[in-house]
């Protein structure tokens, strides 16, 4: 598989095009803004956007009782709400690409851009919901209509972040799709996808089924079009060139995604297709239709992934949630009472999967929201209440703490004991200087053993520790006095100290 890869949008050049398909043999493709391994240009880009209906749900069969096709129903009561759209872009030339068209005896002129792409009414007063990579940039949109009527569309808001955006087009009584609830379906229920790719070739409002493949897609690698927050449904439902934006809908005909994105090698459906789901789009729905700024959550923490032995460690049952590796200072979640160290499993009643989990469930409140956390500190549980700040401007004020690593010593093997392939001293400033770091109360790691446990851990020379199995470790009598209270533990230990850039690091190792 060579990727996922926005299909939706179907992009050309207009005047130049068939200059460009003669300069492709001397490179000037690969230079210019039509690279087709470029997903945000000349690749077909798309979306996927599911939703659920709240009403009971009949049991579905292919072929109702009176011998039809369930989906006839569905397709026949939405079809006109899609439309296609067309976004017109300036594409300002590099000057490699001005001096080829002077050379073939063209105008080096900036040139016009044009994507098709899919949206869908989701208002009777003419508000179209679509993605943001179809129209991004764009200096005029055309909605052509069921009727093969075009019409001009101001764009009312956008948000990257999401890949998504309103658009307004002037009338009124048009067909639309009520959004549905897209937490409620469940994995394996058929959907139907439809896109508007090339109403002008007669290719219009085409239809595709499948089913739900999977729900909670997050972290895909889009590119540089990579949304910031992904909660995205899977289906098998073909996404085809020129569908993104469009809607996927359940047999009840409520949207339960925009489609968005594929997993291809080919650029066509391979039977992986993504949908924004329809609870995250309404969830910021109101601020697209007036276009004011969407406004998200904001903690302060440096987070990462819980993985199964720092769990162990922790007394958790799953390594499902986020290990909180910093808290900014008078953050809202120092304000809160989190710590570094601390570990996150639910967010509000809902449980923390990781950490892209995490980020998208504190964007998804609202700044100035006050969320229950369930936090696991030293091993025991204990609820918070976080009082959520705003992203924007937290960002704005937040400045990196990791700082460039100083040189340490590199002491040479020792002949004293090690405990899971590490040797200590007390820490004491003359020998923080002789490593190059900052001086801390605790015991330096003074040698590592390849191919330790405490190597495997990141565990590196000039590491100072200050905490094992949640106990304060002072010096290195009562590092070694715990190598011999822990000889016979089976279960993961927790190690706290500070690394050779003066960051708070927290291992976990199972002992062998």
């Amino acid at each position: 598989m060579k990727g996922v890869a926005h299909i939706a949008s179907v992009r050309r050049w207009s005047g130049f095009l068939l200059f460009a398909l003669v300069g492709v043999i001397f490179g000037f493709i690969i230079s210019s803004n039509t690279n087709f391994l470029n997903i945000a240009q000349s690749q077909p880009q798309g979306e996927v956007q599911l939703a659920r209906s709240t009403a009971p749900r009949a049991s579905i069969y292919p072929i109702n009782a009176n011998g039809e096709s369930p989906f006839v129903a569905v397709v026949e009561q939405i079809r006109d709400a899609v439309v296609n759209i067309r976004a017109e872009r300036i594409e300002k030339l590099t000057p490699y690409q001005q001096r080829w068209m002077k050379f073939w005896g063209y105008p080096p002129n900036d040139q016009t851009e044009v994507s098709m792409g899919t949206g869908f009414f989701f208002r009777e007063d003419g508000y179209i919901l679509t993605n943001h990579h179809v129209i991004a940039g764009a200096k005029e949109i055309t909605v052509t209509l069921a009727d093969y009527r075009q019409v001009k569309a101001q764009l009312m808001g956008e948000d990257a972040s999401t890949d998504l955006a309103v658009l307004k087009v002037s009338g009124g009584g048009f067909p639309a799709i009520e959004l549905g609830d897209s937490d409620s379906i469940k994995v394996g229920e058929w959907v139907i996808a439809i896109g508007n790719p090339f109403p002008s070739q007669g290719l219009d409002r085409t239809v595709t089924v499948g089913v739900i493949s999977a729900k909670g897609r997050r972290g895909l690698n889009f590119g540089d079009d990579s949304p910031e927050y992904q909660d995205y449904i899977q289906t098998d439902a073909a996404i085809n060139p020129g569908n993104s934006g469009g809607p996927l809908v359940d047999l009840d005909g409520y949207l339960v995604g925009i489609n968005s994105a594929i997993a291809t090698s080919t650029g066509q459906s391979a039977g992986i297709g993504f949908a924004i789901p329809a609870n995250l789009v309404r969830s910021i729905l109101p601020d697209l239709v007036k276009g004011t700024k969407i406004e998200r959550g904001w903690l302060g923490v440096v987070l990462n992934n819980l993985d199964p032995i720092q769990a162990e460690a922790n007394g958790l049952p799953n390594a499902r949630g986020v290990f909180l590796r910093e808290v900014r200072p008078d953050s809202p979640a120092s304000e809160g009472g989190l710590e570094s160290g601390d570990i996150i499993t639910k967010f509000n009643e809902t449980q923390v999967d990781d950490q892209d989990h995490f980020r998208y469930l504190v964007a998804g409140a609202k700044s100035g929201a006050t969320v229950k956390m369930q936090v696991y500190r030293k091993g025991r549980p204990m609820l918070l209440n976080v009082t959520l700040g705003d992203r924007e401007q937290g960002l704005s004020q937040e400045i990196p703490s990791q700082q460039t690593p100083r040189q340490s010593g590199s002491p040479e093997e020792p002949s004293v004991d090690t405990w899971f392939g590490m040797a200590v001293e007390t820490a004491t400033e003359q020998l923080a200087e002789q490593y190059g770091v900052e001086f801390h109360a605790g015991v330096m790691v003074t040698y590592v053993q390849p191919g330790s446990q405490a190597d495997i851990e990141g565990v590196t020379p000039g590491t100072i520790l200050f905490e094992i199995d949640h106990q304060s470790v002072l010096n290195k009598e009562l590092f070694y006095n715990l190598k011999g209270t822990l000889s016979g533990r089976t279960k993961a230990i927790a190690l706290i100290g500070y690394d050779i850039r003066g960051n708070i690091k927290y291992f976990a190792i199972k002992p062998s």
